[in-house]
């Protein structure tokens, strides 16, 4: 096999696992984001209709959800805004009524993810940040180490005419 094939490989891999790793940073960084925040949902059990409050932490608990959303395009600020509103908002919570997790609707949760907005795009345009700047060093690793092959080929090659013109001329 060729080194520069060897090089490129490992490198693509590199990288791949380079941009895997932020992604899963930012989405626990968004967990930590939402754990740290002070807001209060305001849920209604589906099952039994007790009204109750939820901290920020428990809805990080729960996975499940199901919603309904309505995404409207504005314009602001210059720039074209494309931000969904909940009609309807269902996460797992433990109800203490019913003793059980059920879904609850969620009755301020556009309130939420208003509140939650600033910090979320902070984290992001952070990790995309750091992917980039990570993934031009892998890629100039990747550059140095494709030349150095290359130049060391190159210098073989030259060895080897060098010795094919000494046997034979």
């Amino acid at each position: 096999m060729d080194a520069r094939f060897i090089i490129l490989l490992i490198m693509s891999v590199l990288l791949l696992s380079w941009v895997i790793f932020c992604g899963i940073q930012f989405f626990r960084h968004g967990k930590d984001l939402i754990i740290d925040a002070d807001f209060i949902g305001h849920v209604k059990c589906e099952k039994c209709g007790t009204l109750y409050d939820v901290n920020a932490a428990q809805f990080t608990e729960s996975h499940m959800s199901k919603s309904v959303s309505t995404s409207k395009t504005q314009f602001k600020n210059g720039a074209f805004i494309n931000r969904p509103q909940y009609r309807y908002f269902a996460k797992k919570f433990y109800c203490p009524c019913c003793g059980k997790k059920r879904y609850a609707q969620v009755l301020n949760i556009n309130e939420i993810n208003s509140q939650m907005l600033k910090p979320t795009l902070r984290a992001g345009v952070r990790w995309l940040i750091f992917m980039f700047v990570g993934g031009v060093l892998i890629l100039a690793v990747s550059i140095f180490a494709n030349r150095a092959a290359q130049q060391k080929a190159d210098e073989l090659r030259q060895e080897r005419y060098e010795e094919f013109k000494e046997k034979y001329f």
